[in-house]
């Protein structure tokens, strides 16, 4: 009889792919295909995450967490990008992101790590980006070298089966490091993540973005994998996260392109899990697998009322003047103001939580560099309020034409979206106390555990 976990997985991961093969065919329907597509994985992802052991249910939290950003995308999609190019590029990164996150298997991994990349060099999805080609190229090329040097040195390609051995010694490590700078955009490769956000279509560039493959190399393969060497050598990329963490936050605070903006935070945000994962504590790496998550639903959040904000008011929207929008979209502009408030650790939301384990488990490890997190968001939680004030404070312009604010369709997945930042800072044990777990089954056996103190008595 076959495993229930092994069918629900293939169910999670075969239907996004077929339900785009379908809607090729039939040429309509697409965000009916597309909505029907994603639920199913949720469903699935879901039923996996039920019962699962600490070790195996980081993978099935990151599926249910995926599944339900694209289901929310597919729903709140415009009606101008709602067209097979673009939900078809949406069912099938979410299939590519799914398999990545439920294997074991470095081949297996690699393929998928490639195949999320594949949206960026279709010219159709993106316009001629070259610094995005370059770099996700390069971390494909570097990973596939990295899992070779594993395969020659150990015979085996099954991940649980390399734990602590460090096959392929400090060459599979750098070669695994390189993969992670130029997927994750960490200095000096950073600058890709804004020209990716800029010159393609935002929500489905945010969901390639907040898969995260970056930090899911080194939750899964780095860090229990070569344990020896993470403890003598990781903090050169822990150092590099806070220093990207702290570059971009200081970049944002000039830059008036909304887009660009938006992406320096999500990066400068997303860097900061990297920090949390190479700290070695179980509090630091419950922190940052709690910013994972609050990353990737806050930045979606942001980059969808951003695009619906250029699809009623035009795409030349600038941070440089006041444009007075909260009079024309009330909605929109609490939503806005919501999401950009929980990414940057506002009390009573669940960010609040994460960047208090994050800076506790930084300054642990890194006394000294420790100390840029904290001043990193800050320096976004200054920008944001910038972009904010700029794009809905001011005096109401009279040049735009009446148009609606969030429609019925969008305000309950924005909606879901706010009750969930909230109510996770309200009530974090649901969500913190799972991923301690899973921290401490990530977390080198080698060090001692220690629980955060979030969540002691």
């Amino acid at each position: 009889m076959a495993d229930p976990r092994l069918v629900l997985t293939v169910i999670a991961i075969s239907m996004p792919w077929s339900a785009g093969i379908f809607s090729a065919v039939i040429q309509r329907k697409v965000r009916a295909v597309g909505f029907s597509a994603s639920l199913i994985s949720l469903i699935a992802s879901a039923l996996m995450l039920d019962g699962a052991l600490p070790a195996e249910s980081l993978s099935a939290a990151l599926m249910v967490l995926f599944s339900s950003l694209t289901l929310g995308a597919i729903v709140v999609l415009p009606r101008r990008d709602c067209n097979l190019r673009i939900v078809g590029g949406i069912l099938f990164l979410l299939g590519s992101t799914l398999l990545g996150y439920s294997t074991g298997n470095l081949l297996v991994l690699l393929a998928a790590w490639i195949l999320t990349t594949v949206p960026f060099y279709l010219s159709r999805l993106f316009r001629a980006l070259w610094r995005p080609r370059v770099s996700l190229f390069v971390s494909s090329v570097a990973l596939a070298l990295a899992i070779s040097v594993i395969a020659a040195s150990s015979h085996s390609l099954t991940i649980h089966r390399l734990s602590g051995d460090s096959p392929g010694g400090i060459a599979a490590f750098a070669l695994l490091v390189i993969a992670v700078i130029f997927r994750k955009g960490i200095c000096p490769a950073h600058a890709w993540v804004a020209d990716a956000i800029d010159g393609g279509p935002v929500i489905p560039s945010a969901l390639l973005l907040n898969g995260h493959f970056g930090a899911l190399l080194v939750a899964k393969l780095i860090v229990p994998v070569f344990p020896d060497t993470v403890r003598n050598f990781f903090p050169v990329l822990s150092d590099l996260a806070l220093a990207t963490a702290l570059y971009v936050a200081i970049r944002s605070l000039s830059e008036n392109a909304p887009r660009r903006l938006i992406a320096f935070l999500a990066l400068s945000q997303s860097a900061c899990i990297l920090a949390g994962l190479e700290s070695r504590t179980t509090e630091g790496i419950t922190g940052a697998l709690v910013h994972w998550i609050v990353v990737s639903v806050s930045t979606m959040g942001l980059f969808t009322v951003l695009r619906l904000l250029e699809v009623r008011f035009g795409e030349n929207l600038t941070a440089s003047t006041h444009l007075g929008l909260a009079e024309h979209a009330p909605r929109l502009a609490v939503f806005f103001l919501i999401f950009g408030l929980a990414l940057v650790g506002l009390p009573g939301t669940l960010s609040f939580c994460s960047q208090d384990l994050l800076i506790h488990g930084t300054l642990q490890s890194h006394p000294q560099t420790g100390l840029l997190l904290p001043i990193a968001i800050a320096m976004n939680a200054v920008s944001f309020f910038r972009l904010f004030t700029r794009l809905f404070l001011g005096k109401r312009r009279t040049g735009f034409t009446i148009v609606a604010d969030a429609l019925p369709r969008e305000q309950w997945i924005l909606a879901a979206g706010v009750l969930f930042v909230v109510l996770g800072g309200l009530f974090p044990n649901g969500i913190v106390a799972p991923r301690l777990a899973e921290a401490e089954a990530t977390r080198p056996a080698a060090h001692a555990p220690m629980r955060p103190a979030a969540m002691q008595p």
